[in-house]
């Protein structure tokens, strides 16, 4: 997500973009009950749908899901494992090896996922709503200050992602989110968003150290056109902290966040 200016303003400070889930959308238990039902074919609705351990175990090990489509992956691991506790945590290497071993490419899997979303959104929305929290303050903040100017960057698809917005009052305009459908990828929507704002800089918050990772590799190899925070309230990993300041990533507390959209919010919101 972005607090902008119009392409064309003469600031020159880093346009600043969020992501969604896991920064401003707190959606683990809606991501659980969607990936349950793309493995099973089912519809759940609730948490209490999920067999044994499967939901603890997914939301122990949500942080190591990046695109929506290995949510897929990590929950059929989970449905195979309910014998564990609750609380394990799958190694790095070993979420790696879950996550490779589908034959189904990546694409297809998130169309699958998007789509058993869709399905519970149909099949009762109020229900699909209320599986979902904003963080606060800082989704009361951006409220304060208006959503013209606000732009979603995320791998979320943008049918959720904006009724989910509207739905909690935060009406950001349709062409300012930057989605995951069809595959895209967090890449692929930063170059469209460099192509139309036209920064020299840019500065983004994800809770997700792999995002962070990929994302630093592509833009920053020759000098430093992003910089890069971890939002500490998300899901993050037990080793996320140290590895993002080993990769002289900031680590945010929503207090930063907001501090800097407030120092910010006279030259950064407006219409974009």
């Amino acid at each position: 997500m972005a607090v902008t200016t119009d392409r064309h303003s003469s600031d020159d400070r880093s346009l600043l973009l969020f992501d969604f889930d896991g920064v401003l959308l707190n959606s683990v238990v809606e991501m659980s009950i969607t990936a349950y039902n793309s493995v099973s074919g089912n519809l759940a609705t609730t948490v209490g749908d999920l067999p044994g351990n499967v939901a603890e175990l997914f939301r122990n090990n949500r942080y190591h899901v990046q695109p929506a489509g290995d949510a897929i992956n990590l929950m059929a691991w989970c449905i195979e494992n309910t014998n564990l506790s609750p609380n394990f945590r799958l190694t790095s290497e070993a979420y790696r090896t879950i996550r490779d071993g589908s034959k189904i490419p990546l694409v297809d899997r998130t169309e699958q996922f998007f789509a058993a979303r869709e399905r519970l959104v149909e099949s009762d929305p109020v229900q699909w709503i209320s599986l979902n929290t904003v963080y606060e303050p800082i989704w009361n903040v951006l409220k304060e200050l208006g959503a013209g100017g606000i732009v979603i960057l995320t791998n979320k698809n943008k049918a959720a992602t904006l009724t989910l917005c509207n739905y909690f009052g935060l009406p950001v305009l349709e062409e300012n989110v930057y989605s995951g459908d069809h595959g895209t990828t967090k890449i692929e929507n930063l170059l469209q968003i460099q192509a139309r704002f036209d920064r020299d800089r840019y500065a983004f918050v994800d809770d997700s150290i792999g995002n962070l990772y990929e994302i630093d590799a592509y833009f920053n190899q020759h000098k430093t056109i992003l910089e890069l925070m971890l939002a500490s309230w998300g899901y993050t990993g037990p080793d996320d902290h140290l590895l993002a300041q080993s990769s002289g990533y900031s680590i945010l507390e929503q207090s930063d966040l907001i501090a800097r959209i407030t120092s910010m919010k006279d030259l950064a919101l407006g219409e974009a």
